[in-house]
């Protein structure tokens, strides 16, 4: 999330997030019952993971959330993209802030191994004051070796109070298209490859026509925007209320338009996918050209979906901006 919520999960973390192309599922328990497949068992494991993490922060404070709760490989945006569990260790472990958060949407892939959650989440200057920051988290999770969930990627936004404080009952979750079986490693490998080209065509795109229209040509019907200030939006037509139409250029590309060019550009995003296919993130950081020749830094999350047409779609979108100061130092 931004660097307060890393500092709030991350900025602060942990949510759910949405997704209906056939139509949505609404998890209302987390435990596994009769009845359920494997798939909606894995999905509830991954909203009771991110509501115990929420836990642990009331708790024993986010120090000691985070560090319980980050993968080892874990990335946090504060807010460029840096090596999580380094930010919590050095936390003062006497930080009095009380960061709580809950998810309102999750989705997570069919083999089970890749999911991520989003929702609103709440900052306060010490347990028991009167909350003085408010925004919203998106996190990625990865299953670990020993089956256990844990974050992967936490990025999000801060924006105002919202006007219902109403605890979270029921988590949305997408209806999937259909069943996928576990790719082969080579066949893995050249997904990998897919959903990277398909983030270079986007970045040419937006040099073209402009963030709003690139965004809304690779869009699911129900993406899921996020920007600083602003609270989310879902659906391909509330893309205009965050997203300006100007066009600019994004220089360099931030990966491969090629086989041949895939190591040059490797280190402006990075690709995970899982091993179903059917679920990717892009994540990384670009830079874009406006019209006065001005460059704007910031860092980005992008979830990708592909259902039924075969075609990788982003059913989510976070940008936060990188102020100049922190890009010298990152």
């Amino acid at each position: 999330m931004t660097e307060e919520r890393t500092m709030k999960k991350s900025g602060i973390v942990a949510g759910t997030i949405f997704l209906v192309a056939a139509g949505m599922i609404v998890a209302q328990g987390v435990g596994g019952t009769a009845g359920q497949t494997e798939r909606e068992r894995a999905l509830a494991s991954l909203v009771e993971a991110e509501r115990a993490f929420s836990r642990t922060s009331d708790e024993k404070g986010i120090r000691e959330a985070f560090l319980a709760w980050l993968a080892p490989d874990a990335i946090v945006f504060r807010p460029t993209p840096v090596e999580g569990r380094p930010v919590y260790e050095k936390m003062d472990p006497a930080n009095p802030a009380h960061l709580i958060w809950e998810p309102e949407v999750a989705e997570i892939a069919a083999s089970g191994e890749l999911g991520y959650t989003s929702g609103p989440y709440r900052l306060s200057p010490q347990r028991g004051a009167e909350p003085t920051r408010f925004g919203h988290y998106v996190s990625v999770w990865k299953k670990q070796p020993d089956g256990a969930w844990r974050v992967f990627l936490d990025i999000g936004v801060q924006h105002d109070r919202p006007a219902s404080a109403s605890p979270i009952t029921d988590v949305a979750a997408p209806r999937p298209e259909r069943e996928f079986e576990a790719l082969s490693l080579e066949a893995h490998r050249d997904e990998s490859g897919v959903v990277a080209k398909q983030m270079a065509e986007f970045d040419l795109a937006v040099g073209q026509r402009g963030y709003r229209k690139a965004l809304a040509k690779l869009a699911t019907n129900d993406v899921r925007v996020y920007r600083p200030g602003k609270f989310p939006v879902t659906g391909k037509d509330r893309i205009k209320d965050l997203v300006p139409g100007s066009a600019g250029r994004v220089d360099p590309p931030r990966g491969p338009t090629s086989p041949d060019a895939r190591k040059a550009y490797q280190g402006r995003f990075q690709v995970h996918v899982a091993w179903s296919g059917d679920l990717a993130v892009t994540f990384g950081s670009s830079e874009q050209t406006k019209t006065n020749s001005d460059v704007e830094t910031a860092s980005f999350l992008k979830i990708w979906r592909k259902g039924l047409s075969g075609t990788w779609k982003i059913c989510l979108d976070i940008e936060i901006p990188v102020p100049p100061e922190k890009e010298k130092t990152s």
